[in-house]
Protein backbone atom coordinates (compact mmCIF):
# COMPACT_ATOMS: atom_id res chain seq x y z
CA UNK A 1 0.00 0.00 0.00
CA UNK A 2 1.54 2.95 -0.75
CA UNK A 3 1.58 5.83 1.77
CA UNK A 4 0.13 9.03 2.56
CA UNK A 5 1.43 12.09 1.84
CA UNK A 6 0.93 15.57 3.66
CA UNK A 7 1.51 18.10 0.95
CA UNK A 8 -0.10 21.33 2.76
CA UNK A 9 -1.98 22.36 5.73
CA UNK A 10 -3.73 25.39 6.12
CA UNK A 11 -6.62 26.92 8.40
CA UNK A 12 -10.34 26.61 7.18
CA UNK A 13 -12.56 29.93 7.53
CA UNK A 14 -13.68 28.30 10.94
CA UNK A 15 -10.30 27.96 12.21
CA UNK A 16 -10.10 24.21 11.77
CA UNK A 17 -7.22 22.34 10.30
CA UNK A 18 -7.29 21.74 6.91
CA UNK A 19 -5.13 19.48 5.10
CA UNK A 20 -4.04 18.61 1.59
CA UNK A 21 -2.99 14.71 1.07
CA UNK A 22 -1.74 13.00 -1.70
CA UNK A 23 -2.60 9.15 -1.71
CA UNK A 24 -2.15 6.46 -4.58
CA UNK A 25 -1.93 10.08 -7.35
CA UNK A 26 -4.66 11.04 -5.80
CA UNK A 27 -5.21 13.89 -3.78
CA UNK A 28 -7.42 14.43 -0.40
CA UNK A 29 -8.90 16.98 1.45
CA UNK A 30 -9.20 16.35 5.06
CA UNK A 31 -10.45 18.61 7.83
CA UNK A 32 -9.29 17.26 11.72
CA UNK A 33 -9.47 13.81 10.17
CA UNK A 34 -12.58 14.13 7.52
CA UNK A 35 -12.67 14.02 4.47
CA UNK A 36 -13.82 16.88 2.62
CA UNK A 37 -13.26 16.54 -1.13
CA UNK A 38 -11.21 13.99 -3.20
CA UNK A 39 -9.90 14.99 -7.07
CA UNK A 40 -11.08 12.15 -8.45
CA UNK A 41 -14.48 12.56 -6.41
CA UNK A 42 -17.16 15.48 -8.65
CA UNK A 43 -19.51 13.09 -10.56
CA UNK A 44 -22.34 14.32 -8.62
CA UNK A 45 -21.32 18.48 -8.73
CA UNK A 46 -20.70 17.89 -12.14
CA UNK A 47 -24.08 16.66 -13.03
CA UNK A 48 -26.09 19.20 -10.62
CA UNK A 49 -24.21 22.05 -11.91
CA UNK A 50 -25.20 20.98 -15.60
CA UNK A 51 -28.95 20.70 -14.29
CA UNK A 52 -28.64 24.22 -12.42
CA UNK A 53 -27.02 26.00 -15.65
CA UNK A 54 -28.94 24.62 -18.10
CA UNK A 55 -32.20 27.33 -17.52
CA UNK A 56 -29.50 30.35 -17.88
CA UNK A 57 -27.86 29.32 -21.37
CA UNK A 58 -29.38 32.09 -22.88
CA UNK A 59 -28.64 34.61 -19.90
CA UNK A 60 -26.58 37.47 -21.08
CA UNK A 61 -24.55 37.46 -17.40
CA UNK A 62 -25.77 34.73 -15.16
CA UNK A 63 -24.03 34.40 -11.84
CA UNK A 64 -23.68 31.63 -10.03
CA UNK A 65 -22.28 31.91 -6.32
CA UNK A 66 -20.38 28.60 -4.78
CA UNK A 67 -20.39 28.17 -1.08
CA UNK A 68 -17.24 26.17 -0.46
CA UNK A 69 -14.99 24.98 -3.10
CA UNK A 70 -13.77 22.07 -2.77
CA UNK A 71 -11.27 20.87 -5.75
CA UNK A 72 -13.44 22.99 -7.70
CA UNK A 73 -15.28 20.13 -9.52
CA UNK A 74 -18.88 22.05 -9.66
CA UNK A 75 -16.88 24.94 -10.99
CA UNK A 76 -14.60 23.88 -13.68
CA UNK A 77 -18.54 22.54 -14.80
CA UNK A 78 -20.28 25.96 -14.69
CA UNK A 79 -17.20 26.98 -16.63
CA UNK A 80 -18.15 24.58 -19.40
CA UNK A 81 -21.78 25.16 -19.45
CA UNK A 82 -22.11 28.79 -19.52
CA UNK A 83 -19.31 30.20 -22.07
CA UNK A 84 -21.26 33.57 -21.95
CA UNK A 85 -18.22 36.25 -21.77
CA UNK A 86 -19.92 38.08 -19.15
CA UNK A 87 -20.99 35.00 -16.43
CA UNK A 88 -19.43 35.61 -13.46
CA UNK A 89 -18.80 32.83 -11.13
CA UNK A 90 -18.55 33.62 -7.65
CA UNK A 91 -16.75 31.62 -4.82
CA UNK A 92 -16.96 31.98 -0.91
CA UNK A 93 -13.85 29.36 -0.29
CA UNK A 94 -13.56 27.51 3.25
CA UNK A 95 -9.61 28.09 3.09
CA UNK A 96 -7.87 31.00 1.90
CA UNK A 97 -4.85 28.58 0.90
CA UNK A 98 -7.58 26.26 -1.04
CA UNK A 99 -7.60 27.81 -4.40
CA UNK A 100 -3.29 28.18 -4.82
CA UNK A 101 -3.10 24.24 -4.23
CA UNK A 102 -5.86 23.84 -6.49
CA UNK A 103 -3.79 25.67 -8.87
CA UNK A 104 -0.42 24.18 -8.63
CA UNK A 105 -1.56 20.58 -8.16
CA UNK A 106 -4.36 19.86 -10.36
CA UNK A 107 -3.84 20.06 -14.02
CA UNK A 108 -7.29 20.70 -15.05
CA UNK A 109 -8.33 23.58 -12.47
CA UNK A 110 -10.56 26.38 -13.16
CA UNK A 111 -8.81 29.45 -12.08
CA UNK A 112 -7.39 30.41 -15.34
CA UNK A 113 -11.11 31.50 -16.06
CA UNK A 114 -11.32 35.16 -15.68
CA UNK A 115 -15.00 35.08 -14.88
CA UNK A 116 -14.21 33.30 -11.18
CA UNK A 117 -14.18 35.84 -8.47
CA UNK A 118 -13.24 34.81 -4.99
CA UNK A 119 -15.68 36.76 -2.95
CA UNK A 120 -14.55 38.06 0.80
CA UNK A 121 -16.34 36.24 3.55
CA UNK A 122 -17.22 32.24 3.80
CA UNK A 123 -19.73 30.52 3.16
CA UNK A 124 -21.59 30.48 6.51
CA UNK A 125 -21.82 34.02 6.53
CA UNK A 126 -24.99 35.59 5.16
CA UNK A 127 -24.69 35.87 1.16
CA UNK A 128 -23.42 39.66 0.45
CA UNK A 129 -26.28 42.18 -0.66
CA UNK A 130 -23.64 42.54 -3.62
CA UNK A 131 -25.00 39.04 -4.67
CA UNK A 132 -28.73 39.54 -4.94
CA UNK A 133 -30.46 38.72 -8.14
CA UNK A 134 -28.25 35.65 -8.72
CA UNK A 135 -29.25 32.93 -10.88
CA UNK A 136 -28.09 30.03 -8.99
CA UNK A 137 -26.42 29.08 -5.27
CA UNK A 138 -24.64 25.64 -5.24
CA UNK A 139 -23.02 24.13 -2.18
CA UNK A 140 -22.12 20.55 -0.94
CA UNK A 141 -23.72 19.46 2.62
CA UNK A 142 -20.58 17.03 3.63
CA UNK A 143 -18.51 19.66 2.83
CA UNK A 144 -20.01 22.08 5.01
CA UNK A 145 -20.75 20.26 7.53
CA UNK A 146 -17.28 19.24 7.91
CA UNK A 147 -15.97 22.41 8.07
CA UNK A 148 -19.01 25.02 9.55
CA UNK A 149 -19.53 26.19 13.39
CA UNK A 150 -21.21 24.17 15.66
CA UNK A 151 -24.45 26.07 15.50
CA UNK A 152 -24.10 26.04 11.83
CA UNK A 153 -27.58 23.64 10.03
CA UNK A 154 -28.76 23.61 6.74
CA UNK A 155 -32.01 23.36 8.39
CA UNK A 156 -32.26 26.58 9.39
CA UNK A 157 -35.31 28.47 7.93
CA UNK A 158 -32.79 32.06 8.37
CA UNK A 159 -30.49 30.43 6.10
CA UNK A 160 -32.57 29.49 3.70
CA UNK A 161 -34.62 32.12 3.81
CA UNK A 162 -31.15 34.10 2.96
CA UNK A 163 -30.42 31.88 -0.41
CA UNK A 164 -34.05 32.76 -1.42
CA UNK A 165 -33.59 36.41 -0.62
CA UNK A 166 -30.25 35.97 -2.71
CA UNK A 167 -31.68 34.91 -5.66
CA UNK A 168 -33.50 35.84 -9.05
CA UNK A 169 -37.27 35.00 -9.86
CA UNK A 170 -36.52 31.11 -10.88
CA UNK A 171 -32.76 31.02 -9.75
CA UNK A 172 -31.98 27.96 -8.79
CA UNK A 173 -30.83 26.56 -4.87
CA UNK A 174 -28.62 23.36 -5.50
CA UNK A 175 -27.26 20.97 -2.86
CA UNK A 176 -25.47 17.98 -2.74
CA UNK A 177 -25.59 15.35 0.52
CA UNK A 178 -24.41 11.79 0.73
CA UNK A 179 -27.28 10.96 3.14
CA UNK A 180 -30.69 11.65 2.63
CA UNK A 181 -31.86 14.88 5.15
CA UNK A 182 -35.66 14.37 6.76
CA UNK A 183 -37.13 17.84 6.96
CA UNK A 184 -34.82 19.83 4.42
CA UNK A 185 -37.36 19.50 1.64
CA UNK A 186 -40.43 20.89 4.07
CA UNK A 187 -38.03 23.49 5.16
CA UNK A 188 -36.95 24.42 1.86
CA UNK A 189 -40.65 24.93 0.56
CA UNK A 190 -41.52 26.68 4.16
CA UNK A 191 -39.18 29.57 2.38
CA UNK A 192 -40.50 29.49 -1.10
CA UNK A 193 -38.68 26.74 -3.33
CA UNK A 194 -40.41 24.25 -5.57
CA UNK A 195 -38.26 21.35 -4.81
CA UNK A 196 -37.01 18.54 -6.68
CA UNK A 197 -34.50 15.06 -5.76
CA UNK A 198 -32.76 12.67 -7.42
CA UNK A 199 -30.12 10.27 -6.84
CA UNK A 200 -26.73 10.44 -8.72
CA UNK A 201 -23.98 7.81 -7.92
CA UNK A 202 -20.52 8.67 -6.56
CA UNK A 203 -18.92 8.07 -9.89
CA UNK A 204 -20.34 6.61 -13.11
CA UNK A 205 -19.34 2.92 -12.10
CA UNK A 206 -20.02 3.22 -8.67
CA UNK A 207 -23.14 1.39 -6.67
CA UNK A 208 -23.25 4.13 -3.69
CA UNK A 209 -25.30 7.18 -4.63
CA UNK A 210 -25.54 11.37 -3.20
CA UNK A 211 -28.76 12.80 -3.40
CA UNK A 212 -29.36 15.55 -4.65
CA UNK A 213 -32.03 18.72 -4.11
CA UNK A 214 -32.77 21.42 -6.28
CA UNK A 215 -35.04 24.15 -5.10
CA UNK A 216 -36.44 26.77 -7.43
CA UNK A 217 -37.46 30.13 -6.59
CA UNK A 218 -40.67 31.40 -7.93
CA UNK A 219 -40.73 31.62 -12.45
CA UNK A 220 -37.20 32.75 -13.85
CA UNK A 221 -37.85 35.43 -16.52
CA UNK A 222 -35.22 36.87 -18.85
CA UNK A 223 -34.23 40.07 -18.56
CA UNK A 224 -32.70 40.29 -21.96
Amino acid sequence: MKPRRTISTSKTCTGLDLELIEHDERLFLECQGRQVDASHLGHAARKLIGVMTRPFRPARQPRIVFLGLGFGHALLEAQKSLPQEKASFVVLSEADELSRWISEHLVDHPFTDERVHLHQGSPFDPISGKLSESQGIIADLDHLEALAPKKWSILSESILKGYSDRLKNGGLLGLISTRERPGLEKELRKVGFDVATDLVPFSPNSKKNRTLYLGKKGHYQRSH
